[in-house]
Parts: C-alpha cells; sequence; structure tokens
C-alpha cells in the first residue's frame, strides 16, 4: 500500500509536469494561474486513496492543519477522495516573455517539448519520484489551456499507468504569496 505522501508526492510531479507547461505558451499573461488536474484513477487507486483519506480524517486536528498550512503556502489543494488536485502557480514577467518553462528541479526531469501554434506536445523522465511519460496541451486563450496526460510511475517497486486531464486558467497579475517557480531549460 502507499502512503499519503507517496501518493502526493507522485500528483505533485504530474501536476508539475503537465499543467504548468500548458500555460506557458505562445501569448500567455504572467502572473497567477490556478491548474487542476483530475487523475482517472484505478479501482486499486481509488481504494489506496479511500484508504489515505481514513488516515487524514483520523490525525488529530494539529497535524491536519499543518499538513494543510504546508501545501497552501505551496498554492497545493487537493482532495484526496476525488484525486483533483488545484495547484497555482505563478508566472514571472519574463517567463512568460521568454517564453521558458518553469521546472521544479526537484523532481531531475529531462523534457523533450514541441511547440505547434496552440499544441504542446511533451515527453519527459523522471527519477525522484520515478514518473516518465507524454503530455498534450491546448492553449484555448492567453488566460486558459486543457490538457492530458499520460505517465507511468514507479512505486515500491511496481509500475503503475497514469492519466490525467486538466484546465489552467488565469487568475490575475497579482501573485500574492506564491512564488515563482525557478526557470529551467527544458530540452527539444
Amino acid at each position: 500500500m502507499f502512503s499519503p505522501r507517496q501518493v502526493s508526492s507522485c500528483l505533485l510531479a504530474a501536476v508539475l509536469l503537465s499543467g504548468v507547461q500548458a500555460a506557458l505558451a505562445q501569448n500567455i499573461k504572467p502572473g497567477l494561474w490556478e491548474n487542476k488536474m483530475q487523475p482517472q484513477l484505478s479501482p486499486e487507486r481509488q481504494a489506496m486513496m479511500a484508504e489515505a483519506q481514513k488516515q487524514m480524517s483520523a490525525m488529530p486536528a494539529e497535524q491536519r492543519k499543518m499538513i494543510q498550512d504546508m501545501m497552501d503556502k505551496q498554492g497545493i489543494s487537493a482532495d484526496i477522495g476525488s484525486g483533483l488536485v488545484t495547484m497555482k502557480v505563478c508566472i514571472t514577467p519574463e517567463q512568460a516573455a521568454l517564453n521558458e518553462l518553469p521546472i521544479d528541479d526537484k523532481g531531475k526531469c529531462q523534457y523533450q517539448i514541441q511547440r505547434h501554434g496552440k499544441q504542446i506536445q511533451s515527453q519527459f523522465t523522471c527519477s525522484d519520484p520515478q514518473i516518465s511519460g507524454e503530455s498534450s496541451a491546448t492553449i484555448n486563450s492567453a488566460e486558459s489551456y486543457s490538457s492530458t496526460m499520460r505517465a507511468t510511475t514507479l512505486m515500491n517497486g511496481k509500475s503503475e499507468a497514469m492519466t490525467m486531464t486538466g484546465q489552467g486558467r488565469w487568475l490575475g497579475t497579482d501573485c500574492g504569496g506564491i512564488a515563482p517557480m525557478k526557470s529551467g531549460k527544458a530540452k527539444g
């Protein structure tokens, strides 16, 4: 059984890989973006998420609040029951102008990205957590996108396929307390 931390680490990696890249196509606005990602869960994964939700509910209120505060600082909220992950990301004017992919380099990832008009296709491989796959994003306007991602993760020595759909929307120019992600160069 995967721990709630392993499940959330995997989901966070997937959000970072597919949600953030979609927000950076041509003509996007800098500022605060909200990315919502919905994984399609296998019956086994649904059972694990239900168990994680039970464990979270059984935690002392103080411990739950500490976890929630930590996630809020990072602009992340997760509905453990449904798997829906919402993440706020700050895109700087420089990142938007350079059309550069902001990358959370904690995942030790490599990317190959191709852009064709409003379409962004990418392939990625990460070593921490182990995840690889491909994603596709369509930029609907300077303020919205939609995306899909297919990935394979390796957790506790077991390979598991994952599919996610997502939407992103621009919230405004003020990022509030959400720090911009570090920019890195994508290969491709």
